[in-house]
């Protein structure tokens, strides 16, 4: 094939000094053009192939799952931030520029019921049928997973665990219940060992720091090397009351059950009476909301005047007079009336 004025033109447009891997770029990118209009004009209109890998979609249920989930904008955001880094990797590869991973450790923070777990397991499957671990299987770890009874035993439970879960995600919950009372104790020898190995498998390796907000602050300051070795720091915010149906909603959903049109004006007030508990569980008092649901229906429906009555559709229905407030929310909001505390 012969050069023509357009491929000198982009070595003159590259600048003086360019390096071999510039000039091989130009080439690659004018050759590739040359191939596709003039010797094979039939495949002019369609996209490289590079062009096609960086507007694909993540392949796999669990991304089409994460993305319907409420609330959730910040872990959202995250993993698709890894998705386009590991695209990029491979067009910077095709382009001949080698480039080093960075370490794509994560610490959620959020209070119970936010999700954290579920995005964890939704990550690492994300992960895993997309290719971009070698492995990517999620495994989960508590202190007591981590913590040897005697000395010397904590420290290489710790990197066992790193080895089982080598190309893949590994999910620390609860992660501040490794610090201790006291400093030099068991849970010390873990968060040394763990910051430890986190470097030493940063390349093939997710690890996550689950935990409530406060409480995580005081674990990633128990060692000075552990906030330095965390790309993301992802918040699970609480869910508002709108956000809240929409998972009673979905829950119903799974369970293959509607509700009735009289159930969101019954729950709305309930769940925002929740929201001002210091205990409030987020998704699992919608969860458990649902589930008591269930049980009531069960009673109505098995008292039902004439049960030959009932129908498919009373079956598969759950209507407001199932759902009941819990003790302690309709105390709490019923303390909040008038000028008293």
């Amino acid at each position: 094939m012969k050069t023509d004025r357009a491929l000198y033109k982009s070595v003159a447009d590259a600048g003086k000094g360019c390096l071999a891997a510039d000039l091989n770029r130009v080439f690659d990118e004018w050759f590739d053009k040359k191939l596709r209009t003039q010797v094979y004009s039939q495949y002019a209109e369609l996209e490289t192939v590079n062009k096609q890998l960086a507007g694909k979609k993540p392949r796999g249920s669990a991304f089409t799952e994460l993305e319907t989930m409420v609330g959730l904008a910040e872990a959202k955001s995250v993993i698709n931030q890894a998705l386009d880094f590991y695209k990029a990797q491979k067009l910077f590869r095709d382009k001949g520029v080698a480039t080093g991973r960075p370490a794509m450790h994560m610490v959620f923070t959020g209070n119970p019921g936010t999700a954290k777990t579920t995005a964890a397991r939704l990550f690492a499957r994300i992960m895993k049928e997309n290719g971009l671990l070698s492995k990517g299987n999620l495994y989960e770890v508590g202190r007591a997973d981590l913590v040897g009874k005697y000395v010397g035993w904590t420290a290489q439970i710790v990197k066992n665990k790193f080895q089982a879960a080598k190309g893949s995600v590994l999910f620390i919950d609860e992660a501040y219940s490794l610090v201790d009372d006291r400093d030099g104790l068991y849970g010390d020898e873990a968060i040394n060992t763990i910051v430890q190995e986190m470097e030493n498998n940063r390349e093939d390796m997710v690890v996550i720091f689950a935990g409530y907000p406060d409480k995580m602050e005081g674990f990633l300051r128990k060692n000075p090397g552990l906030r330095s070795r965390i790309a993301f720091h992802v918040p699970f915010a609480d869910y508002d009351a709108a956000e809240l149906y929409e998972i009673t909603e979905l829950l119903a959903k799974g369970k293959e059950l509607t509700l009735d049109p009289g159930v969101r004006e019954k729950l709305v007030p309930i769940y925002e009476a929740a929201l001002t508990r210091d205990d409030f569980g987020n998704g699992r008092f919608a969860r458990n909301l649902v589930e008591k649901a269930q049980l009531k229906q069960a009673s109505r429906l098995v008292h039902a005047d004439d049960l030959d009555a009932v129908t498919r559709d009373d079956i598969s229905t759950l209507v407001a007079g199932d759902f009941d407030a819990p003790a302690e929310t309709a105390e709490a909001k019923k303390r909040r009336i008038g000028f008293g505390a």
